[in-house]
């Protein structure tokens, strides 16, 4: 079996210099879904990645991204030349892919697509009916979750990608949404990251870390009302991720000299800060909707760290995770204050009983090679039903 992805991800080590040249944020979540997914696949199969790489002539500083074809392992990359207005870009994509296409051996092959991207969508369904292959879609996200998007989009890509021949989804409310035929399905929550270069973070002492979105609907600044509640000024907390008004958040760093905010940071900085730290909390606030929809990602690396972890409820997470972390009802300043408190006062074994617990248990159901034997055993089905 060969498998055919359709994404925007990229190569790991390119997009964590890719990002750079920025003046807004991309979105790090389906670049790490998309990217790890895709590694683990290729433990034991080729998988073929046609790489449509984000772009905008407003907030990308490159005029265009040249086309090129990189070998990692099992993995072929192809990436699309991206330039010129949205319309010809398309379409210069779409007859890149072609050619690409034109070249492979397509017995035994079979699509996964991002499901968020209506060029992907309809590209790679293009190309599935051509060439009678089945097609799966990857949702880690509803439709309007996705940034600056309207019911037009929602109703759009939900409508391309109601009767594809399979799905796999975040949680089961999302196979819900986008699998309105019934067609086989498959939920995975995450992929963990098996490989990343430790770097030197010794310059910000000993540390509360949060990763992820720094807007304040995601808890960021209850995090930061409770450190302070702590008073603790050997203790800093370090910020990283996105915010779209930097000027407030900026101006609250500047007022606290042991909060730093890292803004946009690769992954080994990422993960290395995650290793380092004496807590790594998550502050995102619970609400039904994103509990049925949606998993914290960052949350499963966060248990995968050598670090407690503090996270605000997650139905589906403390499922498998009860007693792995702190979890917290509420992302008020009380309860993290109080959450924090009880992690600095635990005892040296008791935090290493639970450290150890929590990287067990996610690396049994997340590692790269759980994923990679859980999901070709889901994908092998569909070329079966094509014999």
């Amino acid at each position: 079996m060969r498998i055919i992805y359709f994404t925007t991800a990229c190569q790991k080590d390119y997009y964590d210099s890719f990002i750079y040249n920025w003046d807004s944020s991309l979105n790090t979540s389906i670049q790490g879904l998309h990217n790890r997914l895709i590694r683990s696949l290729a433990m034991t199969h080729e998988v073929e990645v046609i790489s449509a790489r984000p772009f905008s002539r407003r907030y990308c500083k490159l005029k265009m991204l040249p086309g090129a074809t990189d070998q990692e392992g099992k993995i072929t990359w192809h990436y699309l030349e991206i330039k010129g207005n949205k319309f010809f870009r398309n379409l210069f994509a779409k007859a890149q892919a072609k050619k690409i296409f034109n070249k492979m051996k397509l017995k035994d092959c079979i699509i996964l697509t991002d499901t968020l991207n209506p060029f992907l969508l309809k590209c790679s369904t293009y190309f599935a009916k051509k060439y009678n292959l089945p097609i799966i879609g990857i949702c880690n996200n509803t439709p309007s979750g996705i940034h600056h998007t309207g019911v037009s989009y929602t109703k759009l890509l939900l409508s391309m990608a109601s009767d594809l021949s399979g799905y796999i989804t975040l949680t089961s409310s999302l196979n819900e949404l986008f699998n309105k035929q019934n067609h086989p399905s498959l939920i995975i929550e995450g992929v963990l990251e098996n490989k990343h270069k430790n770097i030197n973070i010794k310059q910000y002492g000993d540390y509360i870390f949060y990763y992820g979105d720094l807007e304040e609907k995601y808890g960021v600044y209850a995090l930061i009302k409770a450190f302070n509640e702590l008073n603790k000024p050997d203790i800093n907390l370090i910020l990283a991720g996105y915010h779209g008004d930097d000027e407030r958040l900026d101006k609250i760093v500047e007022e606290h000299p042991n909060i730093k905010n890292l803004k946009m940071i690769n992954s080994d900085m990422m993960h290395s800060l995650l290793n380092g730290a004496i807590l790594n909390v998550s502050p995102r606030p619970y609400s039904e909707d994103y509990d049925r929809y949606l998993i914290p990602y960052h949350v499963l690396d966060y248990l995968d760290s050598k670090a407690l972890t503090i996270s605000v409820r997650n139905t589906r997470l403390q499922k498998y995770f009860e007693d792995d972390a702190i979890w917290v009802n509420s992302n008020d300043k009380e309860s993290i204050a109080n959450a924090i408190n009880q992690a600095l006062n635990m005892n040296n074994d008791k935090k290493e009983e639970m450290i150890k617990k929590a990287n067990a248990d996610v690396s049994k159901l997340y590692s790269m090679s759980a994923i990679n034997r859980k999901t070709i055993i889901f994908l092998k089905q569909f070329l079966k039903q094509k014999e």
